[in-house]
């Protein structure tokens, strides 16, 4: 049997450390805001409008009534035989028709506050 030859871990070189220091930078002064009459009226226009963009409700509803029709469409088409728990089942079996229903009105008035909104 040939021995490998033990070989000493090599440690690595160690750095001398720069004998300067970095310049501290000057912090910035905050920009001053005058009062003009373009400031506030962006500020009006920003509050106004609001982060999403709209100031009604309207897209709300479009958007919920739709989640709903979609959720509604989604429990109508599960057959009942793939549902696993019993009460869950019959749910859907006696209810598919009735969701089926309300899935195409929140639908059509979904579309028709989509519609009117003019979007």
């Amino acid at each position: 049997m040939v021995k490998k030859p033990v070989r000493a871990h090599v440690k690595p070189k160690v750095k001398p450390k720069p004998h300067w220091k970095a310049a501290v930078k000057p912090k910035a002064a905050a920009p001053k805001i005058s009062k003009s009459l373009g400031a506030s009226v962006g500020l009006r226009s920003a509050a106004k409008v609001g982060i999403g963009g709209s100031t009604d409700i309207g897209s709300l509803l479009i958007v919920m009534g739709l989640s709903f029709a979609i959720a509604c469409f989604a429990v109508a088409v599960v057959p009942a035989r793939s549902v696993p728990w019993r009460p869950a089942a019959i749910f859907v079996s006696e209810r598919q028709f009735d969701l089926t229903v309300v899935g195409f009105a929140l639908l059509a008035t979904g579309l028709t506050l989509f519609c009117i909104k003019g979007f």
